[in-house]
């Protein structure tokens, strides 16, 4: 971010203060319909998706709504057939100011907090940083990501 925020406190905060600690997560092999359940149950939408207990990629439920639009029998899938193999993450060490960098720069609204040995910790999403940023930080930063349809 090229401003800094002057929300108090928010240069103290870290990644692993606004995270998600422990998201429900799924294997590679697991079906979108067990991952489609975790949205359900946990009110959340997006899946950790983990193989040797490393993250490998994500599952979110537009993932699923636009592999069903194609393959109407997707539910019965493997989620490693549907999931986004790129994994975005942060360390629960780094500052909230980085995570919304991360966020903003590489277009998602979710981060996965990995450990140094390489273990899901946590996942932020724009709704976890939103209530510690400054009014005017949250304008600017809805003002410059959200695109007019």
């Amino acid at each position: 971010m090229a401003e800094r925020d002057q929300s108090p406190g928010l240069e103290g905060l870290t990644a692993a203060d606004v995270m998600t600690a422990a998201p429900l997560t799924c294997s590679v092999f697991s079906t979108v319909l067990e991952a489609v359940m975790i949205f359900r149950d946990a009110n959340c939408g997006a899946v950790p998706i983990l193989q040797e207990g490393r993250p490998v990629g994500i599952l979110t439920d537009r993932d699923v709504a636009l592999s069903l639009a194609d393959y109407p029998d997707a539910i019965g899938h493997p989620v490693g057939q549907v999931m986004k193999e790129q994994v975005i993450s942060v360390a629960p060490t780094d500052s909230v100011a980085k995570v919304c960098e991360v966020l903003r720069t590489q277009e998602v609204r979710r981060v996965l907090v990995v450990d140094p040995n390489g273990r899901l910790v946590g996942i932020i999403g724009w709704a976890d940083v939103a209530p510690v940023l400054s009014e005017r930080l949250l304008g600017r930063i809805v003002a410059e990501n959200v695109v007019a349809p």
